[in-house]
């Protein structure tokens, strides 16, 4: 299955057929361990950067290398897919773990400190096509022994959302953090079963 930036989001986390769209827990594990798949670090980063943020692969393509907050640990996102009133609220902040965003800022020290003013071009931190993007993420999932519906870069980006939910983080945020314009997208994320929810089943089988 092939992903597409230009494929409309539809409210479900499963397909026509009740295949699911997000990866488990697990499989969200495999795909990290699997990423020393990826001989080139630039690679790797292109592909953990989604893992962590849950953003769009053509957002993790357009970031530049001024776009890394060390001290904050955040990332600044352009949101690529805002429209009508919205437009204006083009960026977002999402938080990035400690240790990527250090080993991310130590490889990409020296362009940084090559990049000229706010005026001027900046080094952009994937310069790769969107195709080959994806392709990445194929890799990985495919030596993770991912497949499916799943097995895609908008899996990794509902992995997240769902991650995020059962880890219970404020709808809200997370609606900021995946750039959503309308909560309803978010909503899907908070329909999933949760822990309270087994725990109920749990008396109901006693």
């Amino acid at each position: 299955m092939t992903y597409s930036d230009n494929y409309t989001d539809t409210m479900s986390l499963f397909t026509y057929s009740g295949e699911r769209k997000y990866l488990t827990p697990d499989e969200r594990s495999r795909f990290y361990g699997a990423l020393s798949v990826l001989d080139c670090p630039r690679e790797r980063f292109f592909c953990e950067m989604i893992y962590w943020t849950g953003c769009r692969p053509s957002e993790a393509l357009a970031l530049d290398v001024m776009t890394i907050g060390l001290d904050e640990l955040v990332v600044v996102i352009r949101s690529l897919k805002k429209r009508g009133k919205n437009k204006n609220r083009k960026f977002r902040l999402v938080p990035l773990p400690g240790p990527f965003i250090k080993v991310l800022n130590n490889f990409y020290q020296i362009q940084k400190a090559q990049c000229r003013t706010d005026n001027g071009p900046k080094e952009r931190l994937f310069p790769f096509s969107r195709t080959k993007g994806w392709q990445l993420v194929g890799m990985v999932m495919k030596s993770a022994k991912i497949v499916g519906a799943m097995a895609c870069a908008r899996g990794l980006r509902h992995a997240f959302g769902v991650k995020a939910a059962l880890s219970g983080v404020p709808i809200t945020m997370i609606q900021k953090w995946l750039g959503h314009t309308n909560i309803s997208s978010t909503q899907i994320y908070i329909d999933l079963l949760g822990p309270e929810e087994r725990q109920i089943a749990q008396k109901m089988w006693a």
